[in-house]
């Protein structure tokens, strides 16, 4: 049976956690290269207006798939910042990056929350192939919106979700903890069980890689790894599907 390790990860647009005001960048090209996985799902990716996003360029050094959604303007100083007028020196949204074959399947919107300034947040969906299975891949990133932005864009998402037939994975920010995203993702199981957030010393997991729970897809290794520079923890985990 073939196995597959996916990972992911909030990078907070290549900036380190605010301190005394300010963001300091890291080094996000060389994060996002040195975590190993077959498919990398990342969140608060960043394109300037006159410029190339940094997944972008790891996509093409390295020879991996990319595939975007933009979510709508953003400043990256300060971050995060999205201006109400719509006018923005960049772009942010979510990518995935795959070193194995994977196909575009379309967008899974979520709507709109109050005081979300992110309006166009949703699921991106491909199809990837694993050694010949095929397996249905939704990269997410939720609201932070407490306590009922979550729920509501779960609830949402989790109707649009691929149905029963191949393996199936939900990976991203959830911006929420693991029991209530299994109980507004119903029929769906956490593959990865650790703290995530804040990086530096981290109280919650709101970054989830979940399965279907029908599918009989096997969790043979799971961890949260070290920080790496973001205010998130990436998570990884090795599946073998069945």
């Amino acid at each position: 049976m073939p196995e597959l390790t996916i990972a992911s990860f909030n990078c907070h647009a290549g900036l380190q956690a605010r301190r005394n005001g300010v963001c300091e960048p890291y080094d996000l090209e060389a994060v996002l290269l040195g975590i190993e996985a077959d498919v990398l799902v990342v969140q608060e990716s960043w394109t300037p207006d006159h410029g190339v996003a940094m997944v972008r360029r790891v996509a093409d050094t390295a020879g991996i798939e990319l595939f975007e959604l933009p979510f709508g303007p953003a400043r990256l100083d300060p971050w995060p910042h999205i201006p109400r007028d719509r006018n923005g020196l960049g772009t942010v949204g979510l990518a995935i990056l795959s070193r194995i074959p994977a196909e575009m399947q379309g967008r899974l919107p979520v709507g709109t929350v109050l005081n979300d300034h992110t309006p166009e947040r949703g699921g991106l969906h491909v199809m990837l192939d694993v050694g010949g299975t095929k397996v249905d891949l939704v990269g997410v990133h939720l609201t932070s919106r407490l306590p009922y932005g979550p729920p509501i864009q779960m609830r949402r998402l989790a109707a649009q979700l691929p149905p029963p037939g191949r393996p199936g994975i939900v990976a991203g920010d959830c911006n929420f903890w693991g029991p209530g995203v299994r109980s507004f993702l119903p029929g769906w199981r956490r593959a990865v069980r650790g703290r995530t957030w804040p990086a530096s010393r981290p109280h919650s997991q709101i970054d989830h890689i979940l399965v279907r729970a029908t599918d009989g897809t096997e969790v043979l290794h799971s961890e949260v790894l070290p920080a790496v520079g973001s205010d998130h923890r990436p998570v990884r985990a090795t599946l073998r599907l069945s």
